[in-house]
């Protein structure tokens, strides 16, 4: 919330089980327009290399979200 309220670009990055916590606290704060990256649910039982699968699938999409690139 601090960087987005400064100005810069930002982007929330949670698990599908916190999603919803995300968008409350945001708007709680202020900011119902933070943007807010998904990930799978959960990711600290699953294999390290599953996790890292997920990362690697997931970054392009972060950096769209986060205005970095274009879809």
């Amino acid at each position: 919330m601090t960087v987005a309220a400064e100005g810069k670009a930002a982007v929330v990055v949670v698990t599908a089980e916190f999603e919803q916590l995300a968008h409350t606290m945001a708007a709680n704060a202020g900011r119902s327009g933070l943007r807010v990256h998904v990930l799978p649910y959960p990711l600290e039982s699953r294999p390290e290399a599953e996790v890292r699968a997920i990362a690697v699938e997931h970054f392009p999409a972060l950096l769209v979200t986060l205005g970095a690139t274009d879809e």
